[in-house]
């Protein structure tokens, strides 16, 4: 199983942090944010990783090289662009296969990635948190409803009725990057993963939910965010 790493965005959200250093690179308890998600994919036996990398490329690739030389790197242009567009960037990387799907800003346990690897059922699928308390991740996470099957019908951060939070862990198809140029195709750069499932659950082609409540992840946006997370992690969580 191969595995994907979204880092290209400017990470404005989290100024002052990012003024001098790249989002990916922001340390929390002493650890850049993205070794987080690199390190549970490898500590769930994913070790074919690309890292997607746009704005300040450079400077992430160097340092990520010192830390993990096998792991890859696949330049989005287009990074000013919604995160969707980051996938679509790694298309020959992901060259047909199947691909686990995870977050630069987002820490989580690699029992978020067994639990994926082991529960899917099919090769669409998204952890999910339906027991979640953290404000910040209901407040600003991507809300989620699935049908009495598991199957995605909506998603999206405007949900009124809504049984569960986005994680950002995902397992994907290549089928994905056809629905990624063709909404490309309608709505140019500004195509979020969330339109892509949401497209292709329209079109019969459901992601299904994995359901990961009670193990850590955590979304790291803002300052607020960063200081939550950094509290949690002091507390050995």
């Amino acid at each position: 199983m191969k595995g994907i790493i979204i880092a290209a965005g400017y990470g404005s959200r989290l100024r002052p942090l990012t003024d001098n250093t790249p989002k990916a690179l922001v340390e929390i308890e002493g650890k850049p944010i993205i070794t987080y998600p690199i390190d549970a994919l490898v500590a769930a036996g994913i070790s074919d990783i690309s890292v997607v990398v746009g704005y300040r490329a450079d400077v992430i690739m160097n340092n990520i090289e010192k830390l993990y030389p096998s792991i890859s790197f696949s330049y989005n242009k287009d990074y000013d662009g919604d995160n969707a567009i980051s996938i679509f960037a790694a298309r020959s990387f992901i060259d047909g296969d199947p691909f686990v799907l995870a977050m630069g800003d987002h820490l989580i346990s690699s029992s978020l990635v067994t639990t994926l690897l082991s529960d899917s059922t099919i090769t669409r699928t998204l952890c999910v948190d339906s027991e979640s308390k953290n404000a910040s991740q209901v407040n600003d996470g991507t809300r989620v409803m699935a049908d009495p099957k598991g199957r995605i019908i909506r998603i999206g951060k405007d949900l009124k009725d809504w049984q569960s939070i986005d994680t950002g862990l995902f397992m994907m198809d290549a089928e994905v990057l056809d629905n990624i140029k063709y909404l490309r195709s309608l709505q140019g750069n500004k195509v979020t993963i969330s339109e892509v499932v949401q497209h292709m659950g329209d079109n019969g082609r459901h992601f299904q939910t994995c359901d990961v409540s009670g193990q850590f992840w955590a979304d790291v946006d803002t300052e607020e965010d960063y200081d939550s997370v950094s509290a949690l992690l002091k507390e050995g969580v």
